[in-house]
């Protein structure tokens, strides 16, 4: 099935056909139209601090190489002899002074520079060394440690590409004069499912939370002490920032004693309060959760962490097949915190969002279950629902003094057909009708 993008979304009605879902056709169109276009995320800078240090990981399908060169420079190589094509560097990370092929024996520099073949005396004299380097990602951009690149030298810069949504990423990676560091390498596992439906799932699904995550939600001390933390029609919104971008923040109710409101160690504050601009410190008062996407494929979620702490979980969703995702997942904390706060923070991250985690175990189920059994001729005539969308997609909050647009409430799914209408029109057949 290849269908025309924009029958695909019913805006009107809030229908999305199962097929994006399922249907390898359009999953090798993403593939040229969406991740070889775009800006994709590949890692933290705090994993590559060191000249030498690397990391392997994907980027819009093509394995590459995250390294850090002599210059402290960050580079993306494709993962790719020039000479036969096999894999240069088989290890998930490490330092290095030089990537060596273990097939012929080709040698690169640490920016990917071809240092020697070992049979350079059997080579043509006009061969040319310069040219023979493994091939680098033409874009390659730092934003508060989140390092992005892209295969599309003429994608739109970094800066243009988060647009309004900067500010909130702001919020979670740059709230502190160091930033944010990993705690550990990444966790890894496979979902039975597509891509999009985790990435969909982080701007805001926020319907599923009670039903799929009754258990965890009835064990977590400070649900039970406040009995209904939030009032979505009050205080919580969700944001659409373009680009596909967007997130929830759900905030904790007034009137609550006052050490629930303070979630990370004291004496950062100071730091906060340097780092972020009043409207940003503002945003992070009473904050509970926030949670969002990052177009196409990166997500986030920062959440309670024991009684004065916050887990911050990044998601990179890479896609296998149209059925088949596999999952990143990375645990942060500020760079100036105790190392006893941060062995907390990592705890309870892999407790709750690590490959085995209480809310992770949930919700890979649901996804799982959804796709087998949307997987079928019968049910890919049908749609998914985003019908609680409709109501409320033309009436953004008026008067919102932050970035992008808010919405409210948040248990509609307003976020989530917003980020399936930018990817519609990524897939480069949008005519600007609304269905």
């Amino acid at each position: 099935m290849t269908g025309n993008a924009t029958a695909l979304i019913d805006e009107r009605n809030g229908l999305v056909s199962r097929a994006i879902f399922v249907d390898e056709d359009i999953y090798r169109r993403e593939l040229q139209t969406i991740f070889h276009q775009s800006w994709g995320f590949v890692g933290h800078d705090s994993e590559i601090p060191k000249p030498g240090d690397f990391v392997t990981r994907t980027l819009a399908a093509a394995p590459v190489i995250v390294a850090r060169d002599d210059d402290g420079a960050v580079n993306v190589l494709l993962n790719s002899c020039r000479h036969r094509g096999t894999q240069v560097c088989r290890a998930e990370a490490g330092n290095t002074r030089f990537f060596v092929c273990p097939y012929h024996g080709w040698g690169y520099r640490r920016d990917g520079v071809l240092a020697t073949t070992t049979f350079e005396k059997r080579l043509p004299e006009d061969f040319d060394p310069a040219s023979n380097g493994l091939l680098r990602a033409p874009r390659v951009a730092v934003f508060k440690g989140l390092i992005f690149a892209s295969w599309n030298a003429d994608v739109a810069p970094l800066a243009d590409y988060l647009g309004d949504f900067a500010w909130y990423l702001e919020l979670m990676f740059g709230r502190t004069a160091q930033g944010m560091e990993v705690l550990a390498p990444p966790q890894r596992w496979r979902a039975k499912a597509n891509w999009k439906i985790g990435a969909v799932n982080f701007c805001g699904d926020n319907q599923h939370v009670v039903a799929t995550h009754l258990g965890p939600l009835t064990l977590d001390p400070l649900h039970q002490v406040l009995g209904g933390n939030t009032d979505v029609d009050a205080d919580s919104f969700q944001i659409v920032a373009g680009q596909g971008h967007a997130a929830t923040l759900t905030y904790l109710t007034e009137g609550l004693p006052d050490d629930v409101y303070t979630m990370r160690p004291a004496e950062l504050e100071p730091q906060f309060r340097r780092a972020l601009s009043p409207e940003q410190l503002k945003a992070l008062e009473r904050l509970r959760v926030m949670v969002g996407s990052v177009f196409p494929n990166m997500s986030f979620i920062e959440t309670q962490a024991g009684a004065k702490g916050k887990a911050l979980v990044i998601r990179l969703w890479l896609p296998l097949s149209a059925t088949e995702t596999e999952v990143f997942s990375w645990t942060l904390a500020e760079k100036e915190a105790s190392a006893a706060y941060k062995h907390d923070v990592l705890r309870h991250g892999l407790h709750e969002l690590g490959a085995a985690g209480v809310f992770e175990q949930d919700d890979v189920e649901m996804w799982n279950s959804a796709t087998f059994a949307s997987d079928n001729p019968v049910a890919r005539g049908l749609s998914f629902g985003f019908q609680t969308a409709v109501p409320y997609a033309d009436t953004p909050v008026p008067d919102f003094k932050w970035p992008g647009q808010a919405y409210r409430p948040i248990d509609t799914e307003v976020a989530q057909l917003k980020f399936l209408q930018h990817w519609r029109r990524c897939l480069g057949e949008d005519d600007g009708q609304v269905r």
